[in-house]
């Protein structure tokens, strides 16, 4: 049996370890925020590396990126915003034609059913402009309403960006201060840990932004060939979402299908087309290409992070979540996993 003193110090060992997983519970806003300028500052970090190299200072390039960001953003807005709009109330206009064809398609169904197609149709309610305008107004003055919820997020993101812009011109002091709490024989092998951390995290924001980019131009191109309603819509929406796997491709394939039941069946099948090609070049060639080298995740791997981080902090957790579960398995990596193949091959 083990001694008491032993027991004791297990105790109090377990009892810390649970004190600060529930203080992590109760911090997981400031964590999440600390989180994403951690996440920020990784993906710029390469680029302010190599503008230093050429004499170019950290703050310089984060200014500039910053700049940049901020103009494409408002561009795209400017240009992209009232063309979404427009597409989008002329399909609120077409709703009704969307709710004769299913109709449609139920009478068929019973039809086909034989003895089953007796008894009241099902007839689906009148959905318009006039139906969707109250909706929208009870939205806008939800959204007036918390007002004090959208300055704390505004607030939050300039706190982000600052933090993140932080750790970049001031990375080597941040590192050298906390590599100082560590024992002499373990720093170098932290830091070096430490980068390839930071490599991973900020290579896959870099090659999902390049995923993301490509996605939606690609789905915008190939439905407005095939003759789609909205196709910047569908266009905007997936590459918007694709930050999240899985989520951007499923949630504008849908809409798209709904949208196209009113459509030639040549522009249906087109949009099946135009998705599935979408689909086989981001999974066969920009994922891979892009983020696949620097995640090294197995996919049952990034659908558990997805899972965990959307339930513990929605939509920007499960951005998070990607991102952080690189960075651990790099941890194990280079410290366990090759700790192992040192002792296998010694």
């Amino acid at each position: 049996m083990p001694e008491r003193g032993s027991a004791e110090a297990l105790f109090w060992k377990a009892l810390l370890v649970g004190g600060g997983l529930w203080l992590i519970y109760l911090s997981l806003d400031v964590i999440l925020l600390a989180l994403c300028a951690l996440i920020i500052a990784a993906a710029i970090l390469p680029l302010a590396d190599a503008a230093e190299k050429r004499r170019i200072p950290r703050s310089v390039t984060v200014l500039g990126l910053y700049l940049i960001g901020t103009g494409v953003l408002t561009f795209l807005m400017t240009l992209l915003v009232p063309v979404v709009i427009e597409q989008a109330h002329i399909l609120a206009e077409l709703l009704p034609r969307y709710r004769q064809t299913l109709n449609d398609w139920i009478v068929s169904g019973r039809g086909l059913l034989g003895r089953w197609g007796g008894g009241r149709a099902i007839q689906f309610p009148d959905i318009g402009v006039e139906q969707i305008r109250p909706v929208a107004q009870a939205l806008i003055e939800r959204s007036l309403q918390a007002t004090r919820g959208l300055f704390a997020g505004a607030f939050a993101v300039l706190l982000v960006l600052f933090v993140a812009a932080y750790i970049v011109v001031d990375r080597r002091r941040i590192v050298e201060g906390l590599i100082r709490f560590l024992p002499r024989a373990r720093r170098e092998r932290t830091a070096q840990v430490t980068a390839v951390v930071m490599r991973r995290m900020g290579g896959y924001i870099r090659g999902q932004l390049i995923v993301s980019v490509c996605a939606a131009l690609i789905l915008w191109l190939g439905l407005a060939l095939v003759g789609f309603e909205a196709p910047l819509l569908i266009g905007v929406l997936a590459g918007a979402l694709n930050f999240v796997p899985y989520l951007g491709s499923t949630v504008s394939l849908i809409l798209a299908l709904l949208l196209a039941l009113n459509s030639p069946l040549f522009t249906l099948v087109g949009v099946l087309l135009v998705f599935g090609i979408e689909q086989f070049l981001e999974g066969h060639f920009l994922v891979p290409y892009f983020t696949g080298r620097q995640v090294e995740l197995h996919p049952l791997v990034v659908l558990a992070a997805l899972i965990v981080g959307a339930n513990l902090a929605g939509i920007v957790g499960a951005i998070v979540a990607i991102p952080l579960a690189a960075g651990i398995n790099a941890v194990l990596q280079e410290t366990y996993v090759k700790a192992l193949e040192r002792r296998h091959v010694g």
